[in-house]
């Protein structure tokens, strides 16, 4: 299962990692903080939003139609290898863009940040690639943006990921409108309906027959491996965050740390604020894995990513 994950490592260029945040005080939740990397004084934002772009194709389309248009390159030229690569990225650019439009979003960037945090932190590959079911009109998606999978061989465990994002201007109402949809997320029905998409639509193209019946079994209430589960929700929290003002005016060699600086003394508080949410939302103890990703403009992030993707 871990060699599904796709590999990021070009993300650290461009994503700090804040090390050691300030914990939850609710049992179970994790807190992680990104920001992005700093040029010349200024955030590269413009930068992460190209490799966003770049990711599309392993994020948007399964795996095993990404496999099946690779190992068509065997034998052509170089020039029809780029060709059909470019082809494999506008579709998925394409599936996107046509998925964001029938559920009413907007061009969202926040799913598929969640996704590559999940891939590359968590080191969780995705199990659902939902971007390619949200057209069906037949197939009701609720629940996560995202379903990602771990199994943790010391234990014997399958852990099972639930990506939730939120990108908002105001920090305070990307904490409440997460917590309300993860609160949502782990009522019965809901989940039952996300197990079912599992069972029908998981990319498992790569696993033996043997293999994939193993993983199912964790879904199936007859099964011991039932009670080995464990489910964990993950948020993405992106916002708006005036330390970029701050620290504008700053020598550039000075930028980045004095901004963590500031990030570390606002995490603080939103760690007390996420747990006031979880409380006011009864969200019931689990596993949950909180993302921070502070912004110079949630607006701006949206629309540069709109104009690299053609988005009209």
């Amino acid at each position: 299962m871990a060699s599904l994950a796709v590999n990021h490592d070009d993300l650290g260029a461009r994503l700090r990692t804040v090390s050691s945040p300030p914990p939850s005080s609710k049992a179970g939740v994790r807190i992680h903080a990104h920001y992005f990397a700093f040029r010349a004084g200024k955030p590269t934002m413009e930068e992460f939003v190209e490799i966003l772009s770049h990711k599309l194709t392993v994020f948007c389309l399964p795996r095993r139609h990404v496999k099946k248009v690779q190992k068509s390159w065997v034998g052509l030229s170089h020039d029809k290898v780029v060709e059909s690569a470019v082809a494999l990225h506008n579709k998925a650019i394409d599936l996107f863009k046509k998925a964001n439009k029938a559920t009413n979003r907007n061009g969202e960037f926040g799913e598929l940040i969640a996704y590559l945090l999940i891939e590359s932190v968590l080191r969780a590959p995705q199990l659902v690639a939902k971007m390619s079911l949200k057209t069906n009109p037949q197939m009701p998606i609720h629940g996560s943006d995202g379903i990602h999978f771990k199994f943790e061989a010391e234990s014997g465990k399958l852990r099972l990921f639930w990506g939730e994002s939120k990108c908002y201007q105001s920090v305070n109402q990307a904490l409440s409108e997460a917590a309300k949809s993860v609160a949502e997320n782990l009522k019965h029905d809901k989940m039952g309906h996300e197990l079912f998409l599992i069972e029908q639509h998981a990319d498992l193209s790569e696993f033996p027959p043997d293999l994939t019946d193993a993983l199912l079994s964790f879904l199936d209430p007859y099964d011991d491996n039932w009670n080995q589960r464990i489910d964990t929700s993950v948020m993405l929290i992106a916002f708006d965050f005036d330390a970029f003002a701050k620290v504008a005016d700053l020598l550039p060699d000075d930028v980045e740390g004095a901004f963590e600086d500031l990030l570390r003394d606002e995490l603080v508080k939103l760690a007390a604020r996420l747990d006031s949410e979880l409380s006011d939302h009864s969200v019931p103890t689990h596993d949950l894995e909180v993302f921070f990703l502070p912004l110079p403009s949630v607006v701006e992030m949206r629309k540069r990513f709109q104009d690299r993707i053609g988005w009209s």
